[in-house]
């Protein structure tokens, strides 16, 4: 057995009711508490009102993160209005993009270098290397698990990538999982997230990075993942199901963070750097080719994870024909749930270049990519991209 390291942030809270808990844990490192959440759902839904209800006794700045992926330029603005506050504790309450926000903010408020110059692959390579302002996790939406990882995915305009923040130190200190903040989340905005979410248990599963402790629990988390998503669209408000979903993306970032990814992630951060396009859509539109191109090494970690499934009443008793081909069960159960989240089937509506294919799949190298479970050479990458264009 290869040796590994087994990395996650200091407490995790999870059930209905844990976010409660905010107001209990804040003390231990001050007053002065920095919010950060999205533009839109958090304060249309009133949970913006019940937070500030429960912070009422702090002394509290409330910053709100573009509705996109994080981006080193609007960053740099937020870290200067974090500077001159001065906060003892940070809270993140979002989706994957406000986490991230709030993760690579408590990185980087002890440094004074440039954003990309962290950044992995541009920049000069600096490491993050001393702790941050502690920050506390309540995520409310259930895809990247973010809450539990120690990266942040960054895109830089500047250099047209997406590249990742990555340190132990940006570990939340405590992460509150509570489904409870999940409900009403368009039905839409679940089904993409909770394809990343399924993408990263399936990845994190097969990757050739992937440690025991990680791959046992992707394993066991994917089927409850699968069933989520397929229960969510007939009740939204489905609290279990929430709760399913909610505990699928945790593990799946638990198992990331622990182990490693695959092309289906590594695409995503070759196409993402250039073009505006959901970064769980583009996992779940490339984790189906890939695993066709990866058939031939995978079947056999398919088979454990169809099995399981099965044991949790997930998987139909499909026979042999699961069996013998469970690379093709996974495919079609993945190909299900764009029929019922009514997600596009391809990139012909998001106007990509085919000529800046290559560069696409040569930006597609990276940490991601390196844990596939074969290589893929070039002309199969470009091959994979045309094929969804």
């Amino acid at each position: 057995m290869n040796n590994f390291v087994l990395q996650m942030p200091q407490g995790i809270f999870f059930g209905p009711g844990e976010w409660k808990k905010l107001p209990e844990l804040l003390p231990r490192f001050g007053r002065r508490v920095l919010v950060f959440s999205g533009q839109h759902w958090f304060s249309e839904s009133g949970w913006q009102h019940r937070f500030r209800e429960v912070l009422s006794s702090f002394e509290v700045l409330s910053l709100q993160c573009p509705g996109r992926e994080p981006e080193v330029e609007g960053l740099n603005g937020l870290l200067e209005q974090a500077r001159d506050f001065k906060p003892e504790v940070i809270v993140a309450v979002g989706g994957g993009s406000v986490l991230d926000t709030g993760k690579a903010v408590s990185g980087l408020l002890p440094v004074r270098d440039k954003v990309e110059d962290f950044l992995e692959g541009i920049g000069k390579g600096l490491k993050l290397d001393v702790p941050g302002v502690p920050w506390l996790a309540l995520p409310t939406t259930s895809g990247t698990g973010a809450e539990v990882t120690k990266n942040a995915v960054l895109k830089s305009k500047a250099h047209g990538a997406k590249k990742s923040l990555r340190s132990p130190f940006m570990l939340a200190t405590y992460a509150l999982v509570d489904p409870e903040l999940t409900v009403g989340a368009p039905l839409t905005l679940s089904g993409i997230v909770g394809m990343d979410a399924l993408t990263q248990l399936v990845e994190a599963n097969l990757s050739k990075k992937s440690a025991p402790i990680p791959r046992a629990l992707s394993r066991q988390a994917f089927p409850g993942m699968l069933r989520a998503l397929k229960m969510i669209p007939k009740d939204p408000d489905d609290l279990q199901a929430r709760a399913a979903a909610a505990y699928g993306a945790m593990c799946s970032g638990i198992a990331l963070a622990n182990s490693g990814l695959g092309a289906a992630h590594g695409f995503a951060s070759g196409l993402g750097g250039l073009y505006d396009i959901p970064h769980g859509l583009i996992c779940a539109l490339f984790i189906r080719p890939v695993l066709r191109a990866n058939a031939e090494v995978i079947r056999e970690d398919c088979r454990l994870l169809y099995q399981t499934a099965l044991e949790q009443g997930v998987a139909d008793k499909q026979g042999a024909a699961a069996q013998d081909d469970p690379v093709q069960w996974l495919i079609g159960e993945i190909d299900s749930l764009f029929s019922v989240y009514d997600l596009p089937v391809n990139l012909k509506g998001f106007a990509v270049d085919p000529g800046q294919i290559p560069e696409i799949a040569h930006r597609s190298s990276g940490s991601s990519m390196s844990g596939n479970p074969r290589e893929l050479p070039q002309e199969e990458r470009e091959a994979i991209i045309a094929g969804l264009l």
